[in-house]
């Protein structure tokens, strides 16, 4: 019953969720690529929909959007994980209570391996192309991402 309600709650920032997989599947892409940060905007703004509910994630989506202009330097900016583990992301995007629908937990527990498998492989080459041994990159976190800068701004020269 408490997920049934909780459920009910998450429906706003499901719509929300709906609403911005709509403007990244029909409007994102008739600009290209054209923002100074990491994720896209949109990318931060589902994303930051997600962790931080509807009012919250609007509000950090906006924030972003006024940072990004051309007077910005951009960069990296992810979006931090919710400090709670109430709510599960299902392969759509939608927010679910934890537990309610056990498939789409180990769909996205599989999807979360995949993508963690993922990044061992990029660190994995760009250690291999920076001279730097893999291990050294798995255990120090900023070592793996100037690996993979420095793997991804000489892929972009050869090109």
């Amino acid at each position: 019953m408490r997920n049934l309600a909780r459920f009910v709650l998450l429906l706003p920032r499901n719509a929300g969720v709906l609403l911005l997989r709509g403007y990244r599947a029909l409007i994102s892409p008739l600009y290209g690529d054209v923002c100074r940060y990491y994720p896209s905007c949109s990318a931060y703004g589902l994303g930051s929909v997600q962790q931080r509910g509807l009012v919250v994630g609007s509000a950090l989506t906006a924030w972003r959007i006024l940072r990004c202009n051309p007077w910005s330097a951009g960069g990296i900016d992810e979006v931090r994980a919710a400090r709670h583990d109430r709510d599960r992301i299902t392969r759509f995007g939608w927010v679910v209570p934890a537990g309610m629908f056990p498939k789409a937990e180990a769909a996205a527990e599989a999807a979360r391996r995949a993508h963690v498998l993922e990044h061992l492989r990029v660190d994995e080459a760009a250690a291999a192309q920076s001279a730097v041994s893999v291990s050294a990159v798995l255990r120090t976190p900023a070592l793996g991402a100037a690996a993979l800068a420095t793997s991804s701004s000489t892929s972009s020269r050869k090109d």
